[in-house]
């Protein structure tokens, strides 16, 4: 790519961007999520899963720094013989395609039960995946200025929830932490609140697409902060607008929320909300696509652009029919989420003992 290009990719759009690929489907459960695992109180604890996440893109950083900018993949590249790396690359490939197709019918599935009950379901996504792949179709900076403006949605949508203060008390939190949690609630549970805040790790793979003037660390940390804003402020909206046992036995809390405004030219608000935050969930979908075919390329080498992100949608989507229920697509998304936290873990370590070695050898 050229520097005409790269330097496209400005610190406020990665910001945008990291906030829109942590930022899908799951603030509408997350608040119920919370409740369950961890009791009255509970949201004190996304602090914590955000610093976290600050440990991983650290990692990633100290990658970029010590790997002078080189990507993940061209470091495997140099270091690994093709028997080893390919495995890694087929690896990177199904976690995220298989993350991509069950956030797209996790989103199919809402908008199934909220609006569309008569549709068949495999309508649906494919009318989102064709939308999937026609963003695709841009390069990667153009890719993140179309996530920026989107942004503007996301934030608005949220920003409407004001209306809806008068019914909050502060005695609904009251002072307890962490008491009355779900009696099934477990350590896997609590691991699962994690997985919202996931995406943040697409950074990995925008190495080659950055500049120095891009600081796209301290976008992706600003990012997650604005993540872990929205989620403390959807969950504590959520535990001071219902009772606790509410929380924990309403499905989408969030988007239950947004059914008691009303105006006087729109009643039914949650139609809208849901609808608009399916830009959220286009571009984490998009990127997690972007990543699989990515990766795919370092392994098989095709002519045409449209062969490996198509046949990846296609083959994803045929593989995951099975999966018709909402407690199959969470079941699936979780264990999907729970592999790729620990590849995003192992990835960075890996490429910081790679490059180690690479050093060690050149001495």
């Amino acid at each position: 790519m050229n520097n005409r290009n790269v330097e496209k990719l400005h610190p406020v759009q990665l910001v945008f961007l990291g906030f829109m690929l942590q930022t899908t489907l799951v603030v509408f459960s997350l608040p119920r999520q919370v409740a369950e695992a961890y009791g009255t109180n509970g949201w004190i604890m996304l602090f914590v899963y955000s610093l976290i996440v600050t440990l991983n893109i650290y990692l990633f950083q100290l990658v970029y720094n010590k790997g002078s900018g080189a990507s993940a993949f061209s470091i495997m590249n140099d270091t690994l013989p093709m028997v080893i790396r390919a495995p890694i690359y087929i690896i990177i490939a199904v976690f995220f395609t298989f993350d991509a197709v069950f956030i797209s019918k996790q989103y199919v599935y809402l908008i199934q039960l909220v609006t569309f009950s008569t549709t068949p379901a495999i309508y649906l996504l494919c009318a989102f995946m064709i939308a999937v792949l026609l963003f695709l179709a841009h390069p990667v900076y153009k890719m993140v200025r179309i996530a920026g403006v989107l942004f503007g949605l996301a934030m608005g949508t949220l920003a409407v929830t004001v209306f809806v203060w008068n019914d909050f008390s502060f005695s609904r939190l009251t002072p307890f932490l962490f008491k009355e949690a779900a009696a099934s609630s477990d350590l896997m549970s609590k691991i699962d609140i994690y997985l919202p805040f996931l995406s943040y790790e697409i950074c990995f793979f925008l190495f080659p697409y950055v500049t120095a003037g891009s600081h796209l660390f301290r976008s992706f940390y600003l990012g997650n902060a604005l993540t872990t804003l929205i989620y403390v402020y959807t969950t504590i909206l959520c535990f001071g607008f219902y009772s606790f046992e509410q929380v924990k036995h309403i499905l989408y809390p969030t988007l239950n929320v947004f059914s008691y405004i009303e105006f006087p030219f729109l009643i039914r608000i949650e139609n809208l909300v849901h609808s608009v935050f399916l830009v959220t969930a286009l571009v984490t979908v998009v990127f997690n696509y972007w990543v699989s075919t990515s990766a795919l390329k370092e392994v098989i080498k095709v002519k045409g652009k449209w062969v490996i992100p198509l046949s990846l949608i296609v083959l994803s989507v045929v593989l995951t029919i099975p999966y018709t229920t909402r407690a199959e697509m969470e079941i699936a998304l979780q264990w999907a989420g729970r592999s790729r936290t620990v590849l995003m873990f192992f990835l960075p370590l890996l490429m910081l003992f790679l490059i180690f070695i690479k050093k060690k050898v050149k001495r």
